[in-house]
């Protein structure tokens, strides 16, 4: 149940990395297991299903919510603990675009 709105493709050479990201809010969700948050987990398994190494397949949430309105991870979890779960707050941190792309983890 990730439906992504935007794909970010990237060609490196002989390699496409193909990152699915989806700005929402975070607030209504079940916390860090929540299957759209840990999604960035099975869309490695699907890659390692592939078999082709010439694909890299990622997932971001890009979080509409501002980390300081946080519902269900106030004093629970740290903005650190999302961005380890690919989880990147739009109106806390201006350099999130930055962060996205230093995950994707690009090597020509």
């Amino acid at each position: 149940s990730f439906y992504p709105d935007f794909i970010l493709w990237l060609v490196v050479g002989d390699i496409q990395y193909v990152t699915f990201v989806d700005p929402k809010g975070i607030r209504n969700l079940n916390g860090l297991n929540d299957q759209k948050i840990q999604f960035y987990k099975d869309i490695k398994a699907i890659e390692y299903r592939l078999g082709d190494k010439q694909i890299v397949l990622n997932s971001f949430i890009v979080s509409t919510t501002p980390f300081k309105d946080g519902g269900w991870w106030s004093g629970t979890s740290s903005m650190a603990d999302f961005e380890a779960n690919n989880v990147l707050f739009q109106k806390d941190d201006p350099k999130y675009i930055g962060k996205l792309l230093g995950k994707i983890d690009v090597h020509p």
